[in-house]
């Protein structure tokens, strides 16, 4: 998107979608994960930000930044999308060693970057090998530096025989080292002097040290932010109206919890760069659950917020360990436990046991009382958390309704959080859509991306599932080159801010697989597809999840164009397996599954195996979806379609 953006990443000044590009061999793959990682995740001290320097306005964070993931073979050229990637990249950032030095695909990328972009924004990394050992006879195999960044470009585009002189940082030890290299990197792309970044850096540390030595609450940003001292501001609240002797207990017992929690955390112990969120959640957890359990007020607060934390990690099975633990509280501390209880509720629905997601909600229902108007934001999260239930059950109405009902209450109430609301508009839109109901999806979905990119900014988590859920709408609309774009949107925000293995990029890659293969581009498609099911079993560790099974019927469909027919079936015996086990009963999932297996079976000319999957799966649909469904609708004219087919060739 052209135009100027504030810092903070995204589109540079000149409208390039990326900060870098980095190009490597796939030999090198793992210092190219390490300079990604280490790049992206990097905060420009705020003295900095903003700065006009030679490449525009000095961002946040100098991200994003474009990594392909296999070297293709030397013969090949090449491809649209990364030809693409290298035109709209500011910078390339070149992994120099001697595998790289000898990689066809490399000089390649490098030479095209020169042609688009001239040679002033080549950086390079030396990870091993000698720059210009070619240069010197006996060294020939020592080279590090490929062909084309050695030499400059001549007047016709191509190589001339002038020495270039590229920019370099040196990963190795006796060189630069790490610290140095991602320095002179990071000053390269931002136009930053090395000096200034370096000094400005020094000052943030020895502040980050001292104040990890000072006390807990700086603990909390340098260990990634939990929004546990935002709990204990609540607890302070609840505290004012306890009777003095409980309020100086609970006091000393909050106060003594978050100091002995960080206590570890101070340079006399531990290496305070090493220290981590999740190193302070499970500290947290173990003794969250011994040394408050005579306070369950606090605790379960406690509980709820490390809960949240893990779920933002991605890290489920922590979530659901951290709030199961504690519920022997949650039952004592009445209404005080419904929130931890909906947060447990929430990491049920993400690891598809849906079940007892909504036997949760009700227990945490129960725990507020029977006074409707009792609570009232809680029981607004409660119809959050039943609409995602129904979003995972395929059941519009009744999502609608939760959602409506949470809205209802943050459109009466002037000071609700917008974070809230947005949230359910969001999940309202889903449900809308996956109803055919694709305007008025369109308009929630769009209210609830404003609310996020004015509140939160453009390159947040929750403005990336925003896009995502955009991109869903105009997928099920048949919309597919809008959705490509918005799913393009979430996607880049997401390799931004997460990590590569969390479930929620797994998803935006599961749905543009799914949109790229209606596109018709399904070599791309089944990249997404299989980085999806990828991520999604080390998330799940490879228990059945009906996410699975929705990522494995796209690509059964791909394996089937491409003619591997029993591949194509294995898959979805895959698919079934996840949804049987994830779902527990009959879902519109297995119908969609039925009428797809059809669709392989005909295409393999097996019209009577296909005519009899189609009217199972349009039976199981009208049993689970109703008979007039828009979905329903749809498949049983899928299935009409093989019919005709079949009587064409007769």
């Amino acid at each position: 998107m052209a135009g100027t953006t504030a810092p903070g990443g995204g589109p540079s000044e000149d409208g390039r979608a990326y900060r870098a590009f980095i190009s490597y061999s796939h030999r090198d793959k793992e210092h190219a994960a390490w300079l990604h990682r280490t790049v992206e995740g990097y905060r420009i001290p705020k003295k900095l930000v903003g700065k006009v320097t030679s490449v525009g306005p000095v961002p946040n964070r100098p991200s994003p930044i474009f990594r392909d993931r296999d070297e293709l073979p030397a013969s090949a050229d090449l491809g649209g999308e990364l030809t693409a990637a290298l035109q709209r990249s500011m910078f390339l950032i070149v992994i120099c060693s001697r595998a790289s030095a000898k990689s066809h695909w490399v000089m390649q990328e490098i030479l095209r970057f020169k042609q688009m972009h001239g040679e002033a924004r080549i950086l390079a990394l030396i990870v091993d090998g000698t720059p210009y050992g070619s240069n010197t006879p006996g060294q020939e195999d020592e080279e590090c530096f490929p062909l084309s960044l050695r030499y400059k470009l001549g007047p016709d585009g191509e190589l001339s025989d002038v020495p270039a002189e590229p920019i370099a940082a040196d990963l190795r030890p006796e060189a630069d080292g790490k610290r140095l290299a991602q320095m002179k990197l990071i000053a390269g792309l931002t136009g930053l002097r090395l000096d200034e970044l370096v000094q400005r850096e020094a000052q943030r540390r020895n502040q980050r040290l001292m104040m990890v030595a000072s006390g807990a609450m700086a603990g909390m940003v340098i260990t990634g932010g939990l929004a546990v001292y935002a709990n204990f501001q609540r607890i302070e609240a609840d505290r004012q109206r306890m009777i003095a002797e409980k309020e100086s207990a609970a006091a000393r017992a909050a106060s003594d919890y978050l100091v002995s929690t960080f206590e570890l955390s101070n340079p006399a112990t531990e290496n305070p760069e090493t220290i981590t969120a999740r190193t302070i959640l499970g500290r947290s957890v173990e003794r969250a659950s011994t040394e408050l359990r005579d306070q369950p007020e606090i605790q379960v607060r406690l509980v709820a917020t490390l809960g949240r934390a893990y779920n933002n990690l991605g890290l489920l099975d922590e979530a659901k360990g951290a709030v199961e633990s504690s519920l022997s509280a949650i039952q004592r501390s009445g209404a005080d436990g419904a929130e931890a209880l909906l947060v447990l509720a929430a990491t049920y629905v993400r690891q598809g046991a849906l079940d007892k997601a909504d036997a949760t909600v009700n227990r945490a229902l129960a725990q507020l009382g029977t006074d409707p108007k009792s609570h009232p934001e809680i029981r607004a999260q409660a119809a959050l958390t039943q609409g995602r239930i129904a979003i995972a059950r395929s059941d519009p109405k009744a999502g609608v309704a939760a959602f409506d009902r949470a809205l209802a209450f943050y459109r009466a109430e002037p000071d609700s959080p917008p974070k809230a609301m947005a949230l359910a508009l969001n999940n309202r839109g889903i449900l809308l859509s996956d109803a055919g109901r694709f305007d008025e999806a369109n308009a929630s979905l769009t209210e609830s991306l404003a609310i996020y990119r004015r509140t939160l900014g453009e390159t947040h988590l929750s403005t990336g599932r925003a896009w995502f859920a955009l991109a869903q709408n105009s997928f099920n609309a048949g919309k597919l080159p809008d959705a490509e774009r918005e799913i393009a949107r979430a996607l880049d925000i997401q390799r931004v801010v997460l990590d590569n293995d969390n479930p929620i990029l797994a998803d935006t890659l599961s749905m543009q697989g799914q949109i790229l293969q209606g596109r018709g581009k399904l070599a791309d498609a089944e990249i997404s597809l299989r980085e999806a099911v990828a991520i999604y079993r080390k998330a799940f560790k490879d228990r059945p999840h009906y996410l699975i099974g929705i990522a494995d019927v796209y690509l059964a469909l791909i394996e089937a164009d491409a003619g591997r027919t029993d591949a194509a079936l294995a898959t979805l015996d895959d698919a079934k397996r996840n949804y049987d086990g994830s779902y527990g009963g009959l879902h519109p999932n297995h119908g969609d599954l039925l009428v797809n297996r059809a669709k392989i079976l005909a295409k393999a000319g097996r019209m009577a195996q296909a005519k009899s999957d189609c009217a199972a799966g349009i039976e199981i649909l009208k049993k689970t979806l109703g008979a007039d469904a828009s979905f329903t609708k749809h498949m049983a004219g899928e299935c009409a379609a093989l019919g005709q087919a079949k009587q064409a060739k007769l």
